[in-house]
């Protein structure tokens, strides 16, 4: 089991290319907590972020957003053993998945 304050760096103000995935292992993490920073759209109008948690019983979609500014964001999903995050376009990201313990 993780420590409680956890935390895996799935992006570090990487300019994604378009279609491009990253994933992290959050197997252990209790409802982790995946945080978000769109740093830099690098020209595009918007672009939508969508966030997959991976496990045994498949894939699934658990967030998906078109932002059209910068910002960030946290998205609270299910335990699972690993979550991808994609961006349509092609930005700059920065996030980290953190455990959540209640």
């Amino acid at each position: 089991m993780p420590a409680w304050n956890a935390s895996t760096t799935i992006a570090d103000s990487k300019t994604f290319a378009a279609a491009e995935t990253a994933t992290a292992s959050i197997d252990g993490y209790h409802t982790p907590a995946i945080c978000v920073d769109l740093e830099n759209l690098e020209g595009n109008a918007d672009d939508t972020l969508t966030i997959e948690i991976v496990g045994d019983v498949g894939t699934y979609e658990v967030d998906s957003r078109t932002l059209s500014e910068t910002g960030t964001y946290i998205v609270d999903v299910p335990q699972a053993d690993m979550m991808r995050l994609t961006s349509t376009n092609g930005t700059t990201i920065s996030a980290e998945a953190r455990n959540n313990p209640r």
